[in-house]
């Protein structure tokens, strides 16, 4: 669903074509655009995951120098989507004579999205997937996302292999040809997911860690050789845990780690124990002569969740970060490290959270009502008992019971059980306002923007302040759902 957004390019304008598909792609592209970020489990923590996503591809490195991204940004200012919807539908397995060429599709598997679809050209031996990479299957991105299994491209793989194709041309590598070359490049490629998950699950058996099984599950050197197998865009390193955390969750089985101290308390209890700031600041060097520089990353941390804004503290969390970004191999782990490097050094200003597009909340007003309760701060909201409902001027309707530290979303305050103490009547374009903070509440009841027709105006706005509010002065611009819903 990430892949599609060039076919209008393509088509060369013309929207009078014929589009085949995964009969799923349709409703997964017009859910994202009700998302609030990148994709998330939770879709509400989608403007976090963004800002994370944000980084991964490189939108705050350079172009140039020793700092600079090594595969192309995502968002490049110019951005413009030609999604064209699919309106030919295929399923598992259909076969279809398309200009003249018989073709056969598969939607059975995916990778790191499940709504691909393989083609196979049976009288051809030509293999239309996207289960071969340039890199090893990315089962986790360290920007964060929803869990990948590993067995579904694993056999989504095999099936590919036993088609015996004799070219194969893939959306994320260079294409592949002779029967045998093709038969080696998906067998080595599978073997390399199948022993990062097989021996993640062995080493869980042997009561093994998430963090002990980074070092544990290493491509064998024979697996390494694969060139689809080397590690420029994720490392393997970073899976592991992902499947431990899947599979077990964060428990690690040392009864230890049940109550651990705060980061920020431990590092007030260690730094001391260490000799203080300068002995860490010393070892931290001493580590980064040695070429340590992981470990000196982790000791000067300590130092950095003391005070963030020393000074002498951020310059050595950057070099051992910008030292580490050196030797990375992938284009998503030197993205993160040189990213916090450059805000560690003033160069760039990275984004806790980015908001979604206004457009986007305009355009499903209903459902940022939904996300909306997760920003209530318990601190503020003290005793608060107030059902408020919505009455946007497109039609639809949404509530919000504010009840103490918990913000209840209403699908359908016609069915809530207790009656609105405040009624708001508003434009989505109002509401995307007050969801992003640009102005403040009491000012839009002031003006008429929000009219309140039952209830008061100043308890209308102290509870809609009870909510966190972006900070549109820190605001980064992504593309607006818009341009992708144009095409829908």
């Amino acid at each position: 669903s990430h892949t599609a957004f060039g076919a209008g390019v393509l088509a060369e304008g013309n929207r009078n074509i014929q589009v085949i598909g995964h009969p799923n792609l349709n409703s997964v592209v017009q859910a994202n655009l009700k998302s609030a970020g990148f994709p998330a489990y939770f879709p509400e923590i989608g403007p976090y995951l963004t800002a994370r996503g944000l980084i991964q591809f490189n939108a705050f490195m350079p172009s140039k120098g020793p700092d600079a991204w090594v595969v192309n940004t995502t968002f490049p200012e110019d951005f413009e989507s030609a999604f064209l919807p699919v309106n030919t539908p295929v399923q598992d397995g259909e076969v279809r004579t398309v200009l003249g060429q018989r073709m056969q599709f598969f939607t059975k598997y995916g990778s790191d999205d499940k709504v691909h679809t393989t083609v196979w050209l049976p009288d051809r031996k030509i293999l239309l997937t996207t289960l071969l990479w340039s890199s090893p299957p990315q089962l986790y991105s360290v920007r964060g996302d929803v869990f990948r299994d590993p067995r579904e491209w694993i056999e989504g793989l095999k099936f590919n292999r036993n088609l015996e194709p004799e070219v194969l041309i893939s959306a994320a590598a260079r294409p592949v040809v002779g029967k045998e070359e093709v038969r080696e490049r998906l067998q080595g490629y599978l073997d390399g997911a199948s022993f990062v998950l097989d021996q993640s699950l062995r080493g869980i058996l042997a009561n093994k860690g998430p963090d002990e099984l980074r070092d544990l599950v290493r491509l064998p050197e024979y697996l390494q050789k694969v060139p689809n197998n080397l590690e420029n865009y994720g490392e393997v390193s970073s899976y592991p845990p992902a499947i431990y955390y899947q599979a077990v969750g964060w428990y690690d089985n040392d009864a230890a780690n049940l109550s651990p101290v705060a980061p920020l308390d431990e590092a007030k209890r260690i730094v001391p124990l260490m000799g203080g700031r300068s002995a860490v600041l010393a070892a931290a060097a001493e580590a980064m002569m040695k070429r340590e520089d992981s470990w000196a990353a982790q000791l000067v941390n300590y130092l950095y969740r003391l005070d963030p804004t020393d000074e002498v503290v951020r310059k050595r969390k950057a070099e051992a970060l910008r030292q580490m970004a050196y030797v990375s191999t992938g284009s998503n782990n030197r993205a993160h490290l040189i990213s916090q490097a450059l805000a560690l050094e003033g160069k760039v200003t990275l984004p806790r959270v980015v908001p979604p597009a206004a457009e986007t909340i305009t355009a499903f007003p209903a459902t940022y009502v939904d996300y909306f309760r997760v920003r209530i701060d318990p601190a503020k909201s003290g005793e608060t008992d107030q059902v408020l409902r919505f009455e946007f001027t497109n039609g639809t309707t949404a509530g919000l019971h504010v009840r103490r530290a918990v913000a209840e979303f209403i699908e359908d305050p016609d069915t809530y059980p207790r009656n609105a103490d405040i009624v708001l009547r508003l434009s989505p374009e109002t509401w995307a306002k007050v969801y992003l903070g640009t102005e403040p509440v009491a000012a839009l009841i002031q003006s008429g923007a929000i009219t309140v027709t039952q209830g008061d105006g100043a308890e209308a706005a102290r509870v809609l302040n009870l909510f966190d509010r972006y900070d549109p002065a820190k605001a980064v611009v992504v593309p607006p759902a818009s341009l992708i819903q144009e095409h829908m």
